[in-house]
């Protein structure tokens, strides 16, 4: 699964910031455990911020939001 990272038992989300958003956020990368050690749960909570994140990045307000 894209943008899944397991670092011990625990797995995380990493993904990269939409260049568009790049400008208003001082980052290239967002990152944060999931604190989940079941792989499938897991993907279904990437899935979703995967989701999520394509959603804010094609909105034009979005480049207005913060950390």
């Amino acid at each position: 699964m894209q943008n899944l990272q397991r670092r011990g038992n625990i797995f995380y989300w990493r993904t990269r910031i939409p260049v568009r958003m790049r400008s208003s956020i001082d980052i290239q990368h967002l990152a944060f455990s999931l604190k989940q050690s079941d792989h499938h749960r897991a993907d279904y909570m990437v899935r979703k911020l995967n989701l999520l994140l394509h959603e804010i990045s094609l909105k034009p307000e979005s480049t207005m939001i913060n950390k």
